[in-house]
């Protein structure tokens, strides 16, 4: 049997999605200047807090979809979850075409650069399926779909120059 939700209890994980995404976007814009300095902490700290974000919204996602009978209208939740959403999309598409274009112009990255990166394209890729989800048309501007697409193909080109770890196995 499903656990069911008071509509108080999802309303307060919304509630905590909300101060979360705030802090995921105060950091989009200190990540361009943090990788002109070839500092990569910021974005480590933003894609953690974005994954944070991410975690959570599962989270509210289940209590919406499993709120108790008789709790009345959700619609006003759901929505301001997807708007919560499409929001800490948009700014993870910004920080990482931001980073991505920064690094892509660098001569050298550090060892194991490419692992790192190779996690940021799934992490990229899983972000575009989502948001191709039909709950979401109309809710994400063509410049935004472009800019995915750009991210992407911006860490396509700096897998490939970034050395990986190496490796001292025998095979």
């Amino acid at each position: 049997m499903v656990k069911k939700y008071k509509k108080s209890e999802a309303i307060e994980l919304l509630v905590a999605m909300e101060r979360k995404a705030n802090q995921v976007l105060s950091m989009v814009n200190s990540i361009e200047e943090d990788a002109t300095k070839n500092s990569y902490s910021m974005y480590d700290d933003f894609v953690h807090r974005a994954m944070d974000f991410e975690t959570l919204a599962i989270l509210v996602e289940t209590r919406l979809n499993n709120l108790e009978l008789g709790t009345g209208t959700v619609k006003d939740l759901q929505d301001q979850y997807d708007k919560l959403k499409i929001i800490v999309a948009h700014g993870q598409i910004k920080a990482s075409m931001k980073f991505f274009f920064i690094l892509s112009a660098a001569i050298s990255l550090p060892l194991g650069a490419r692992n790192l990166f190779s996690s940021e394209l799934r992490r990229l890729h899983a972000l575009q399926a989502e948001l191709t989800n039909p709950k979401y048309d109309g809710m994400l501007s063509e410049e935004t779909k472009g800019d995915l697409e750009t991210a992407e193909l911006i860490l396509q080109e700096i897998i490939e120059k970034a050395p990986g770890l190496l490796e001292f196995s025998k095979q």
